[in-house]
């Protein structure tokens, strides 16, 4: 098995879970060093993984662990506005890159990412873990092989205590979240809208509430893609439970799908049953974001969440918070960059 040396750029909460995937079944990764500006975050990692992590080196400085460790791969797990600056680098630098969602909160820098890849013939995978699943995969087929029809109707969910859970940490701080819960966790539902649509975003219309916050707490958005399809996102951070959903409509059927894959009900005047899970010969199969990232890289697969749908997140939260500023809808006009 072919070892690629690994970084991780970021050591907060959830990065762990993709230390935990190369733990337990992503043997490839060879993990040489870690970088977060709050050491006991790396340390963290150190103890909890002391087979993969233990006494590597740590730093505090992205570009130093770039040039001294020179690794093939890096995951960044950092606040949302550091995605663009880590990204670039490390792409610079001739590593693969494996970045959370989102991959960047300016389409402009979107673009300067793919085309940064591109130049260096390097991997740009976004960590979304819906996108990643057998459920998101077959989804797609439904869609595009005609069962589904042309779709017409999405419409998104996501409810949490958000407001509260984040309050006082740097997911409400603009400066380096990009903004609230549309931003965060709803961002998976909408990567899964994206993912799915698979088309460029003409137009977008939001109304916000902050709900005595400085970022977005509450909204409710509608968006018009390119091929035809119109979408409506409800975006609820100040919810005492949590509900994250979606329902799809098309010609020919409606499905309903959790946004992190797992399960999907199909019902349509024109099948015989309902389609409740992918068939046993489908091949395309659940993997870890890590999985996938390490399977690309060898070429056994290819990046399950790519720069491109990456691209058109970012024209659609662009699209989303600039209507919020005006007060009105906001088009999307830039090209998608070439492939």
């Amino acid at each position: 098995m072919k070892k690629v040396r690994l970084a991780i750029i970021g050591c907060g909460g959830y990065v762990r879970n993709h230390v935990r995937a190369i733990q337990d079944h992503v043997k490839g990764f060879q993990l040489v060093g870690l970088c977060d500006t709050f050491r006991p975050n790396a340390e963290r990692i150190m103890t909890e993984f002391p087979d993969l992590a233990k006494a590597l080196p740590v730093y505090e400085d992205h570009a130093a662990l770039l040039k001294e460790l020179e690794p093939e791969a890096v995951i960044i797990s950092t606040p949302h506005t550091l995605h663009f600056r880590h990204c670039y680098d490390a792409l610079s630098a001739g590593a693969h890159v494996m970045v959370e969602k989102p991959m960047v909160t300016n389409s402009d820098d979107a673009r300067m990412l793919v085309r940064r890849a591109k130049q260096k013939n390097r991997m740009l995978n976004i960590a979304v873990q819906g996108t990643h699943t057998d459920t998101f995969a077959y989804a797609r087929k439904l869609i595009t092989d005609g069962t589904m029809g042309p779709l017409q109707l999405v419409t998104g969910v996501m409810a949490q205590g958000w407001r509260l859970g984040t309050m006082g940490k740097w997911r409400q701080d603009p400066a380096l979240s990009g903004g609230g819960q549309l931003y965060d966790s709803t961002a998976h539902v909408l990567s899964s809208i994206v993912y799915l649509v698979d088309s460029p975003v003409k137009e977008a219309f939001c109304w916000a509430d902050n709900v005595g916050t400085k970022v977005d707490i509450n909204a409710v958005g509608t968006i018009r893609f390119a091929n035809g399809c119109m979408a409506t996102i409800t975006s609820g951070g100040n919810c005492p439970s949590w509900k994250s959903h979606m329902m799809l409509q098309g010609a020919n059927a409606f499905m309903e799908i959790s946004p992190h894959g797992g399960s999907f009900t199909v019902n349509g005047s024109q099948l015989k049953a309902p389609i409740i899970a992918p068939p046993k010969s489908w091949k395309i199969k659940t993997v870890t974001p890590a999985k996938n990232f390490y399977d690309s890289i060898l070429g056994k697969d290819t990046p399950r969440c790519p720069g491109r749908l990456g691209v058109i997140l970012s024209d659609l939260m662009d699209a989303l918070y600039e209507s919020v500023r005006i007060g009105g809808p906001a088009r999307v006009t830039k090209k998608m960059p070439k492939e």
